[in-house]
């Protein structure tokens, strides 16, 4: 029973607070050339915070729904992938400009790095046919952490966008980890 908790925890944790939408669009699935563009936030903006956009996005475990043994190992584990995914109906912007959109975009690509950094663990306990549930789960776990503490220090860092040399320096350092990765 822990572990379907874990577990449903684990699928179904998100970066920023939900935002009403009446229309559905898909989750956008990340890759290094993805670009997001203003119309891809649909959600109407929160005036509640002082912001002038926010990315919603998981970083998901596929598939969604896995078995786990009574000896706490994943039926069919070699089948696990993590993704990141954009949540256009979660997403908006208040202020439309095409520097802020940058700063968003690097939000969803530390989503999408972390994505990798997941997906190269679990690709290690896959290789060693590990299948334990509990061994997953860490690893998920503690990358999601630091993803969000990414996240939190990129924000500080560049003042949510507005210090642009800053925001240039976390660009490129984002975009050659990912580089790194895939290499």
């Amino acid at each position: 029973m822990t572990q379907l908790i874990r577990l449903f925890f684990l699928l179904n944790t998100i970066c920023s607070f939900s935002q009403d939408s009446t229309a559905t669009t898909s989750p956008i699935p990340w890759s290094k050339n993805l670009k997001l563009t203003w119309a891809d936030f649909k959600a109407s903006p929160n005036t509640k915070i002082l912001a002038y956009a926010q990315t919603s996005y998981k970083i998901e475990i596929e598939p969604k729904e896995v078995n786990v043994d009574s000896n706490g190992n994943i039926q069919n584990y070699e089948k696990l992938s993590v993704i990141a995914y954009f949540y256009p109906n979660h997403s908006w912007g208040y202020k439309k400009d095409a520097y802020l959109l940058k700063h968003e975009q690097l939000h969803f690509d530390i989503a999408g790095l972390y994505a990798l950094k997941i997906n190269n663990k679990f690709q290690k306990l896959i290789n060693d046919k590990k299948a334990n549930f509990d061994a997953y789960f860490e690893i998920y776990e503690k990358l999601w952490n630091e993803c969000r503490e990414t996240q939190r220090a990129y924000d500080k860092e560049t003042q949510h966008g507005q210090l642009i040399e800053v925001n240039e320096k976390w660009i490129k350092r984002i975009k050659n980890e990912i580089i790194s990765i895939n290499d």
